[in-house]
């Protein structure tokens, strides 16, 4: 496998990745009846950013100001999850949602950021500068391609529902 069709390869698996990320913040969503916070909508719509990143080098080749567009917002949501952890910190702050092995939502959000940049950062030590990628896209990028497409569309349209055209409610506190 050539450089290119390895990184090509990644990317389409960084976004599959992340898209399962937010799969099963839906899956959270609507089995347990949780409806997401406004700082929750952020961090999805980060990794949307980051999975854009990946798909932009799919499509028009692999380029630096792709991955600086994926790892801007990784930067973006990372810093949503680590807010979101931080207001949650003191002792005796309520824990929102259900933990999935043990930890928040929002923790696995700050964890996932922290590894696109990490798998971003080696990306880019992958890439060669004097090759130009001309392939066309396979069954892989295709589908990673199509269930970014899906779930970007399927998230304009819940975050539509729950805020409108206007400010998102913000979740109440639970009580102790």
């Amino acid at each position: 496998m050539t450089k290119i069709r390895l990184s090509r390869t990644l990317n389409a698996l960084m976004a599959l990745i992340l898209m399962g990320s937010i799969l099963a913040a839906y899956f959270q969503q609507y089995s347990r009846h949780e409806t997401p916070c406004p700082l929750c909508l952020l961090q999805r719509l980060g990794m949307i950013g980051v999975a854009t990143g990946a798909l932009l080098n799919l499509r028009f080749g692999i380029q630096p100001a792709h991955y600086a567009f994926s790892l801007l917002s990784a930067f973006v949501g990372g810093s949503v999850s680590i807010r979101q952890l931080l207001l949650h910190l003191c002792p005796g702050s309520p824990v929102f949602g259900y933990p999935v092995l043990g930890l928040s939502l929002y923790t696995w959000a700050f964890l996932t950021f922290c590894s696109s940049i990490i798998g971003i950062i080696l990306l880019l030590f992958l890439e060669a500068q004097s090759d130009k990628d001309t392939s066309k896209m396979n069954w892989f990028e295709h589908g990673a391609f199509a269930l970014v497409f899906i779930l970007t569309l399927l998230n304009f349209i819940t975050t539509f529902d729950e805020c409108a055209l206007g400010f998102c409610k913000d979740v109440p506190w639970p009580q102790p």
